[in-house]
């Protein structure tokens, strides 16, 4: 695992702003809506994101799950794992 790029990647959607996600999504082909995204950041805002914690990741996806719509969670699952070979 790169310690250097994991830290990188945690800081980043640690502190991501709303614009910055929506515009991510976008790019990697995942248009989401603004309340999507409020959703997406209020809930990972509720704890330090440590992206090489892969219970922490997949305790997340499963509260995706259950308090947004699947395409919701499906997308960030989906985000997570584009940047997943970096780590």
């Amino acid at each position: 695992m790169n310690f250097i790029m994991q830290q990188l990647i945690n800081q980043k959607i640690n502190s991501i702003s709303k614009e910055e996600f929506l515009q991510l999504a976008e790019k990697q082909g995942y248009p989401l809506t603004s309340q999507q995204a409020d959703s997406v950041l209020r809930i990972l805002r509720q704890q330090t994101i440590n992206v090489g914690n892969k219970k922490q990741v997949e305790a997340i996806i499963n509260q995706l799950t259950n308090e947004t719509d699947s395409y919701v969670s499906t997308t960030v699952s989906q985000l997570f794992q584009k940047y997943s070979h970096m780590l």
